[in-house]
């Protein structure tokens, strides 16, 4: 530094001084004879934190217009709640860090701890409205501010959704399905054997009976042979013929 930049230095009255490309931290100490100047070239420091600024907002940019919530946590709280995690859950983000666990259902909490290590979790929230929010979940560490930890969190409430749906619509087919088995099981069991009991006594009567009365009992043979056909086609097929 030349020495006829000095008295820049006496005049400025800002700590850090920008002289050419070159920044410098200056403390004036006064004294009895006059004044003493601590200069201290800084500039290193001042381009590095100008670079961690832009970076900063540059990433900040980035979370905000993201289509997926973005958290970050330091020290086990959350220091950063992006704009669309803010819209899923209903809250501001100032409440959201405030309350953030009282938010996560008390069933998924070891789970969310165990995120950064296993990478994905599925973790419910609730909302502003008290409805449970499914969120696919993974971490991994960032230098924010220091040692951070940064989560994505994808709002898949819509597709657990239609899952729960198709359970319920499954197990109800499976109840169904069971009535019928059973229905089936009564129906064999309560019309057909009985029918096939009347059977084997006809096909043992009608040889040994009298002209007249033989003529009855085959008549009422294939009555029961026409209503055993009528209630299989039934079963079957759920047609009513003969």
């Amino acid at each position: 530094m030349d020495e006829k930049e000095i008295p820049k230095f006496v005049k400025n009255e800002d700590k850090i001084c920008k002289l050419g490309k070159r920044y410098y931290s200056v403390k004036k100490i006064n004294e009895k004879n006059g004044k003493i100047l601590l200069v201290e070239d800084v500039t290193e420091k001042i381009i590095a934190e100008n670079a961690l600024k832009n970076s900063e907002k540059t990433f900040r940019t980035i979370c905000e217009n993201s289509l997926i919530g973005i958290i970050i946590l330091k020290n086990k709280k959350p220091v950063y709640i992006n704009k669309r995690f803010s819209e899923i859950i209903g809250y501001e983000r100032k409440k959201i860090e405030k309350n953030f666990f009282e938010l996560i259902h008390e069933d998924d909490i070891k789970k969310f701890w165990k995120i950064i290590e296993d990478g994905v979790s599925v973790i419910r929230f609730f909302d502003k409205n008290n409805r449970i929010r499914w969120f696919e979940m993974c971490g991994c560490e960032i230098e924010y501010r220091g040692n951070a930890h940064l989560l994505n969190a994808i709002d898949i409430t819509k597709k657990k959704e239609m899952e729960m749906k198709l359970r319920e619509s499954n197990e109800k087919m499976r109840k169904t399905l069971e009535k019928e088995k059973r229905f089936l099981e009564e129906i064999s069991h309560y019309f057909f054997n009985p029918l096939c009991i009347a059977k084997g006594y006809l096909d043992l009567s009608i040889p040994c009976a009298e002209e007249s009365l033989r003529r009855k009992l085959e008549i009422t043979k294939e009555a029961i042979i026409r209503v055993e056909n009528v209630v299989k086609h039934i079963v079957m097929e759920g047609k009513i013929y003969e």
